[in-house]
């Protein structure tokens, strides 16, 4: 037997009424915030992360599903979104739009890391990006769509909020970072030596509890934000305090891509019921578009992993509503399958689900199956009412049983609650 691929899951029948849910709520809420859909390709150009992501990321030093193709170009399929679609603004001329140029996706991603609840091999995330403003509205309302994302499912994360600063006080709380950690760099682990050159921020991010001990005492990025970042920083804050909306700031945030400036944040899980807290999170990006060689041009946008927001749900027994519920069922004692089938069409062009004995079961185990099935009504059909041109309908609800004449059907259910 062929078995699925490590870190890869099957959507089963049972659970594709979850995944419909999401995506009407994430075309509900894009439709709210006047969000456009934009689709990118499951792969691009290997030269694309490494430029976008970064070389000092995990994602692209030990993550990436590259490979060459017939041609021999390194293609790699896509390990997060905001990269391609900062390619698309480009390639496409999206800057000479009217901007805000407001956009949403759910896409499949791929990153070779340990599986685990919540986190696999290949992903999806419900995704935002908003190209243009680089306003304290912007920051918030971006927050907000997220929030109002968790909230549509019955989540309430806290929201942890940070400023890494621009890429000029960057600069100098880099110098100061490396200056702590330089005496402890032998004891830290082997990724922290490797962010230690070329990304240090990513250091405040370790899991590993040597490194977490070690940099608990290092320099806080706010002690070295410029007037810009700390009064921008000030303002969202102020800004989520007038909405009501919870946040802790919390100087130890940084995100796991290079790309970010400015303002980060996480929804945060803080019982771990999947043994991390991180349940998704964003950002500033206002230099990616310039580094992909665009025009300069301020971002920001989230991420949110599909597959850990269901393994969350279900560790917090939070169910998601199936309203994919069959209408009629069609119980047959006849073998006049021409006139079941007809009925069934006739059904179904009336607007309702509709399933039929196609199992050949006696009646009773139909009306089991229909139980089983959960249906409202349960239409019997057999020789006499052929005959006699009427339907026996049964309400499964109440137990009430009706003869119908086959030509008020259309009538009985139009008046039907």
């Amino acid at each position: 037997m062929i078995n699925i691929p490590k870190g890869t899951k099957d959507v089963l029948p049972f659970d594709t009424y979850k995944w419909k849910r999401i995506t009407k709520v994430a075309y509900e809420i894009a439709h709210k915030y006047n969000l456009k859909e934009i689709k990118t390709p499951t792969f691009e150009h290997t030269e694309l992360f490494r430029r976008g992501v970064g070389e000092g990321s995990d994602i692209v030093n030990k993550e990436m599903y590259t490979f060459l193709d017939k041609g021999g170009r390194s293609l790699t399929l896509k390990p997060e979104g905001t990269a391609s679609v900062a390619r698309s603004f480009i390639e496409n001329g999206l800057f000479n739009e009217v901007m805000p140029l407001k956009m949403w996706y759910i896409t499949p991603c791929f990153r070779y890391e340990r599986p685990q609840a919540g986190r696999l091999r290949e992903h999806h995330q419900f995704a935002v990006e908003v190209y243009g403003p680089n306003s304290v509205m912007s920051d918030v309302e971006t927050i907000l769509i997220a929030y109002e994302f968790y909230r549509a499912f019955g989540i309430e994360p806290t929201l942890h909020i940070n400023n890494i600063g621009c890429e000029h006080c960057r600069k100098d709380y880099i110098e100061k970072l490396r200056e702590y950690a330089k005496p402890h760099l032998q004891e830290m682990c082997e990724d922290c030596r490797v962010r230690y050159e070329k990304n240090p921020l990513r250091m405040l991010d370790c899991k590993v509890d040597v490194c977490k001990d070690i940099l608990k005492d290092a320099p806080l990025i706010s002690d070295t934000l410029c007037d810009n970042c700390k009064n921008h920083f000030e303002q969202v804050k102020a800004l989520l305090d007038v909405l009501k909306v919870n946040y802790v700031a919390d100087p130890m945030l940084v995100r796991g891509i290079d790309y970010y400036t400015n303002i980060v944040f996480e929804f945060v899980d803080d019982d771990k019921l999947l043994g991390q807290n991180a349940l998704g999170g964003g950002g500033r990006y206002n230099n990616l578009v310039e580094e992909l060689g665009g025009k300069p041009t301020p971002v920001i946008g989230f991420g949110i992993g599909l597959e850990r927001l269901l393994a969350y749900m279900e560790k917090k027994n939070i169910e998601m509503p199936n309203d994919e519920r069959v209408d009629v069922y069609i119980a047959s004692n006849t073998t006049n399958d021409s006139y079941i089938m007809y009925l069934a069409q006739k059904l179904r062009n009336m607007g309702f689900t509709v399933e039929s004995d196609l199992m050949l079961r006696s009646l009773k185990a139909q009306f089991k199956y229909a139980d089983k099935l959960d249906v409202k009504y349960v239409i019997i059909v057999g020789e006499d009412e052929i005959f006699h041109n009427e339907l026996s309908i049964k309400n499964m609800e109440t137990g009430e049983q009706l003869k119908v004449p086959y030509d008020k059907l259309e009538e009985f259910f139009s008046n039907a609650e």
